[in-house]
């Protein structure tokens, strides 16, 4: 009987040095909530930090990033590598699930991604485990995974079939004025924007 190949789930996240604040919670939230639901789920679960195969860890972490089939990435304290790790995962248009801590005001980039935010306690923990099954099983069952990067590239390619067309440009133009002003929106309880939201709509 053939063996069946375990998914992978590859985690990014920051880690700091070792006896550091950064590194106690990072591996807490590995090891008593991510590890735990992901093994349950059949997925073999790996941590930067946790590669010990010879070789670049830098090339191989970017292996994880393109091949594995789940990615999870802990937001918390905002770090560069953290963000970086993820525009990869991005690019290639496959599941990701991004965690952080309550209280992290994310980018601007990355504030309408769905995230999960979590208490840093031991209720914390218990609350978090469901919240994160429900969100793999959604990830994995995504047939078109839709990311920031891949938007980006699909709004190129249509903008550029409809260079000849009057129609399908003012329609862009239009979701160009409705897109700013609902940025403007989200920063500005200002009445004025709202009459500037509906004036676009109209």
């Amino acid at each position: 009987m053939a063996k069946t190949t375990q998914k992978k789930c590859f985690i990014i996240s920051p880690l700091g040095m070792d006896d550091t604040e950064t590194r106690r919670k990072a591996d807490g939230l590995i090891n008593s909530v991510i590890k735990p639901v992901l093994k349950s789920m059949d997925f073999i679960v790996i941590a930067p930090h946790e590669i010990d195969t010879p070789g670049s860890i830098t090339k191989q972490v970017i292996q994880h990033l393109l091949d594995d089939e789940l990615v999870i990435a802990n937001l918390s304290e905002l770090n560069p590598n953290v963000m970086y790790e993820l525009a990869v995962r991005h690019a290639k248009r496959l599941p990701v699930i991004c965690l952080v801590e309550k209280g992290t005001k994310l980018p601007f980039d990355i504030a309408t991604e769905r995230t999960i935010f979590y208490e840093d306690d031991m209720a914390g923990v218990e609350v978090l485990k469901p919240k994160l099954e429900k969100a793999v099983n959604e990830a994995i069952s995504e047939k078109e995974p839709d990311k920031p990067i891949y938007r980006v590239v699909s709004d190129s390619i249509m903008r550029e079939v409809a260079v000849k067309d009057d129609a399908q440009s003012y329609i862009l133009s239009k979701l160009d004025e409705l897109t700013s002003q609902i940025s403007m929106l989200r920063n500005s309880n200002n009445n004025d924007t709202l009459i500037a939201l509906t004036d676009v709509i109209d």
